[in-house]
């Protein structure tokens, strides 16, 4: 037993043996419960899971004079603290349990007492109960409590672990570092304005949405090519950053590099105290939020000395399910237990599981006398896939360079049984393995630059997942490919420089360039190279191409547009692969039988208003208005985006009136094809004189998609807002499309009226929109997470616009706005 785990046995019990275990397994529309001391933050995190889970929002204050007709104040104030107190639990319990399902609940004082405490306990057995978290010091600069009032707020908070199933901590908002402290936002003049809770609503969002079961990616992403579609085990050679605990308990990692370098991050747990819980809870944030990838959690049961074969629940063997409890209240995506562990003990693990995937690992020990060949080394992979893992990890500390062809022998061997079975991670570790590690297909362990080797164990990863794909190119697994961009005016592209320094940035080969004399001949020149990747499509060609490709994704049938052309490779007997294995030869040269058409410019459109929109503006099909400027290929994408967002209040305006008319038709058909409704959502202004319908909201969320440039012998549309249209009480979001001219006259406009009005409207610029555009073709081309932060440099240090580039000053407030 190790000293630091048997000095803080007792207290660490205190934080984790009443943790009641969950099978977290609920009915779709169970409601969620949040939990918390005052000044966590629950109610603002209550009215984003709200909107994320499109579902009622009760607070506890709410309810109480719903049910007694007086506010808690003048109900204490008239019949006393005894005769509140009482009520108080009464009508709490009475919310809970008449609010089952299809609700968001918030819980107020009353969950600190042990009446409600217990009744929780219960209630978690069949809903999600959430227990936020927050930093103290945070709490009391908020609510501006004394020291004494501090501690006696503190020492309740803990026992909200004792009667939830979840934990979720709530990370003070990004200030950018110009700024005082104390103001808490950007300006509201300033283009990079917006609300407070812009990163609690995106962290939290996806939070609940996974915790819950509801779609964890955006909606409707099901093309075989999306990667947020496609979770990394089922990509092809994808690697798990390892980080130690102990490295970000001493400060020794920044967390900020980690954004690339792997498709997810493995947290290894290989330091324990008291403390450790609330820490882990606030790095497990910390991670979501700057790396956004998925967690993978372990625990290092030798550095921490613990024997987890221990029967005696009072032994460190205890701790350590303790610990992997305290990894699924987390909901972290990925969690690693030992097989070599009482079986009896991993099954509740398992069961307790919720929407985390179990990772079953096993170590071939050198004293375990198993070796890659035995029958006994695939029996450990099936005894962990009858247990109920998702996934099965096996490593072995090779002293011979002959055990790396041994490992491939006996992955090929899982992979040859019969029927459906988890993925297979297997590898050596050390110098020696470095080839196995390279050619092992699911989530390899690797390092970062980052991470320093003080932060590093013998035998932790060594590789980067630079070094691994440079190594697969290297030996002719993966090819160098050649990408290019069509369409006018595109001589002054930022799109190579951004795909390039990508490339480079995880160790392929491939080169994305300008082609000389553009034109859309060139797909039938491309067709005859095996090394062409695929092509970037612009305007004015967006529309004309959707109409050529044979093949295609749902959405870019949808659109009608179509902004990437990706080949569809063939076999030898010209045999066109399933799309599955098409996405998994991403990166392999081969004969091309036919184009498959997609469209990225409606997902960096949704991400940018739903980035964007506060919680206020949280759209509802009967209530929230869109407005989309433009006609066009790019007009039709934000229109899907809305869709898809939920809205089905959509107004267009055009210039051309026939052109608006025809697009109208086209989506209002679409949605008539493939939902229930009845009305038409795409609707069309005649002009910019017209007034607003009166019996509609005014929009919240405003897409300008005018060309910036003369295009086609087309002048240029200097669009501006009737500034009634921009009415809406809560403000909204515009997003303008255009960035020759980051001061567009729509951009100008809308800055001066919020300047004038205080409304909060939040200005995304172009420059916003081609980065996430950018970000959501890299992968879509290549199959790999995108440097997001390297990309969006490359996009702000490569722009020249009408007023030339951007000083570093503006990088870098840019940067950090979007980070």
């Amino acid at each position: 037993m190790s000293p630091q785990l048997s000095s803080k046995r007792a207290s660490t019990k205190l934080h984790l043996s009443n943790t009641p275990p969950s099978k977290r397994s609920f009915a779709p529309d169970a409601s969620l419960v949040l939990v918390g001391i005052r000044g966590s933050g629950k109610r603002s995190l209550g009215f984003i899971a709200a909107a994320a889970l499109n579902r009622r929002f009760i607070t506890e204050d709410y309810y109480f004079k719903e049910a007694t007709g007086l506010t808690r104040h003048e109900f204490l104030l008239q019949f006393g603290s005894h005769e509140f107190q009482r009520r108080d639990v009464e009508v709490l319990k009475m919310m809970l349990d008449n609010n089952r399902t299809q609700c968001v609940i918030e819980c107020g004082l009353g969950s600190l007492t042990r009446v409600i405490q217990d009744h929780l306990r219960r209630y978690s057995l069949t809903n999600p109960v959430v227990y936020i978290l927050r930093d103290m010091d945070q709490i009391q600069r908020l609510l501006q409590l004394q020291d004494f009032s501090v501690k006696r707020l503190g020492n309740g908070d803990p026992y909200h672990r004792t009667c939830s199933n979840f934990e979720y901590y709530n990370l003070e908002e990004r200030i950018p570092a110009d700024l005082p402290r104390d103001e808490g936002t950007p300006d509201r003049r300033s283009v990079t304005y917006s609300f407070k809770l812009k990163d609690a609503k995106e962290d939290f969002t996806q939070f609940v949405r996974f915790i819950t079961g509801a779609m964890t990616t955006d909606p409707g992403l099901d093309s075989p090519f999306v990667l947020l579609e496609t979770p990394p085990e089922k990509r092809s050679y994808t690697h798990a950053i390892f980080l130690r605990l102990s490295a970000l308990n001493n400060n020794l990692v920044d967390v900020a590099e980690l954004e690339s370098g792997g498709d997810a991050i493995e947290l290894c747990i290989d330091a324990w105290n008291p403390g450790a819980v609330a820490a882990i809870a606030k790095h497990v944030s910390v991670l979501r939020r700057i790396a956004k990838l998925p967690i993978i959690y372990s625990i290092d049961v030798d550095t921490l000395a613990i024997d987890p074969r221990s029967p005696d629940a009072n032994q460190p063997g205890d701790t350590y399910y303790q610990m992997l409890e305290h990894g699924l209240r987390l909901g972290v995506e990925y969690l690693v237990i030992h097989l070599d562990q009482d079986h009896m003990r991993l099954a509740q693990v398992v069961q307790s599981r919720g929407m985390t995937k179990i990772i079953g690992h096993y170590n071939l020990e050198h004293s375990s006398r198993i070796s890659w060949e035995d029958e006994a080394c695939l029996s450990i992979y099936l005894e962990a896939e009858r247990l109920g893992c998702q996934l099965v990890r096996i490593v072995n500390s090779a002293t011979t360079r002959e055990e790396n062809d041994s490992v491939r022998k006996f992955i090929d061997r899982v992979k040859a049984l019969s029927g459906t079975h988890p993925p297979i991670i297997a590898f050596n570790l050390g110098a020696i393995g470095r080839s196995s590690q390279v050619f092992n297909s699911n989530l390899t362990s690797v390092t970062h630059p980052a991470i320093p080797p003080s932060a590093q164990k013998e035998k932790d990863p060594q590789l980067t997942s630079h070094d691994a794909v440079h190594a697969l190119v290297q030996s002719y697994m993966l090819d160098p490919l050649k990408f290019y961009i069509l369409g006018a005016s595109i001589a002054y592209s930022i799109s190579p420089a951004m795909h390039n320094a990508a490339y480079a940035s995880c160790g392929l080969a491939h080169v994305y360039r300008i082609p000389e004399a553009p034109s859309l001949a060139k797909l039938d020149e491309w067709r005859h190279d095996p090394h062409f990747g695929g092509a970037s499509v612009v305007q004015p060609w967006r529309v004309h191409v959707a109409g050529q490709l044979q093949y295609k994704s749902r959405h870019a049938e949808a659109i009608g547009a179509i902004n990437t052309v990706m080949p569809l490779r063939a076999s030898a007997n010209r045999h066109i692969y399933p799309l599955s294995e098409q996405a998994s030869r991403r990166n392999e040269a081969g004969q091309i039988a036919a184009w498959w058409g997609e469209n990225t410019d409606w997902i960096s459109i949704m991400v940018c208003l739903r980035r964007n929109l506060s919680p206020r503006n949280a759209i509802s099909p009967v209530r929230t208005t869109g407005l989309v400027i433009g006609a066009g290929g790019m007009a039709r994408a934000a229109i899907y985006a809305m869709l898809q967002l939920g809205c089905r209040k959509i107004f267009i305006l055009n210039r051309t009136l026939s052109r608006a008319e025809e697009v109208a038709r086209h989506f209002n058909s679409w949605v008539a094809s493939s939902h229930t409704d009845s009305d038409a959502a795409v609707r069309v202004l005649r002009s910019a004189e017209e007034p607003w319908p009166s019996e509609l909201a005014f929009p919240s969320m405003i897409v300008s998609c005018v060309p910036e440039n003369r295009i086609q012998g087309q002048p240029p549309a200097n669009f501006v807002m009737p500034v009634q249209w921009l009415g809406s009480p809560s403000g909204g979001v515009v997003v303008e499309l255009a960035y020759n001219a980051l001061e567009t006259p729509l951009v100008r406009q809308v800055r001066q009226y919020r300047e004038e009005t205080a409304m909060p409207w939040v200005l995304v610029d172009g420059l916003e929109v081609v980065a996430e555009q950018g970000f959501a073709q890299w992968e879509l081309m290549t199959g790999r997470k995108a440097p997001r932060r390297l990309m969006m440099t490359e996009v702000l240090r490569n722009y020249v616009g009408e007023s030339g580039s951007l000083d570093e000053k503006t990088i870098r407030a840019r940067l950090e706005s979007s980070a």
